[in-house]
């Protein structure tokens, strides 16, 4: 299964039936209450938390870890930052002129769980809601913001636009990327000079392409005679059922545990 990031997975799970108000909140509660975690009791319920969810949502775990992937950069420059910045505690060994302590060790791990579950929790709204769900959940939400004059039914227009590009430049990435390996592109080459010049030859056919889906997509909405400012309404109605003032009962219940427990 080739899992793009950010693109919705149909499956007949109990997550993909929820409210995708329910969601977003709940998405959103876990990721803000995970920020406070301080301790590694809290991350290990986070972390079978986030085991649970994925099992409920159907989704296959190598769809969350080939996600990583794209955070692998990421991942290597946190904990090695980590691992050498914190000089306190017992000296484990030296890495040349480098010292890593038992300290550093734990906060190399600490962040790369914190990063691993962050992208998890985030993951688990994009893989189980729709895009339009999503912004129009997230128009919901912010509806009494247009007493103000804030334009939020095109700010939830500009999302879904944003999250519906992601996994299709990702793939066409991908797509021009084995073209270029068909015509004898080496991608593995440990040379960065040489691997920063291979993938520069996929930035302007990238470039052509997503400027031509953008084309595409304006013609489009200019054909279903779309204008911002305009007040507009939407086939479905989102409603909350049984299930979800169940699911958050439970989500919250255990934010406000984790909040004491700590």
């Amino acid at each position: 299964m080739n899992i793009i990031l950010g693109e919705y997975i149909n499956r007949d799970s109990v997550l993909h039936h929820l409210d995708p108000r329910t969601k977003l909140i709940g998405s959103f509660s876990l990721i803000l209450s995970f920020l406070f975690a301080n301790n590694l009791s809290i991350y290990v319920i986070y972390t079978a938390l986030a085991l649970i969810l994925i099992f409920l949502s159907k989704i296959p775990l190598t769809a969350f870890l080939k996600s990583l992937k794209y955070l692998s950069y990421i991942l290597i420059f946190s904990s090695f930052f980590h691992l050498f910045s914190k000089q306190e505690g017992e000296l484990l060994f030296k890495v040349w002129k480098y010292s890593v302590y038992d300290s550093g060790v734990f906060s190399a791990i600490k962040m790369m769980g914190r990063i691993i579950l962050l992208l998890i929790f985030s993951s688990l709204l994009t893989l189980t809601t729709k895009p339009l769900d999503i912004a129009l959940a997230l128009e919901t939400l912010l509806s009494p913001l247009k007493k103000i004059g804030l334009p939020i039914q095109d700010f939830s227009i500009m999302l879904s636009i944003t999250l519906r590009f992601i996994p299709t430049i990702l793939q066409e990435f991908n797509t021009i990327k084995m073209a270029q390996q068909a015509r004898g592109g080496n991608f593995e080459t440990r040379n960065p000079f040489k691997k920063l010049s291979q993938y520069s030859l996929i930035l302007l056919p990238l470039l052509m392409s997503v400027i031509k889906k953008v084309d595409n997509l304006t013609l489009a909405m200019e054909a279903r005679a779309f204008h911002c400012g305009l007040e507009r309404t939407n086939f479905h109605r989102l409603k909350f059922q049984k299930i979800d003032y169940l699911a958050f009962i439970i989500l919250f219940s255990i934010i406000i545990f984790l909040f004491f427990y700590q």
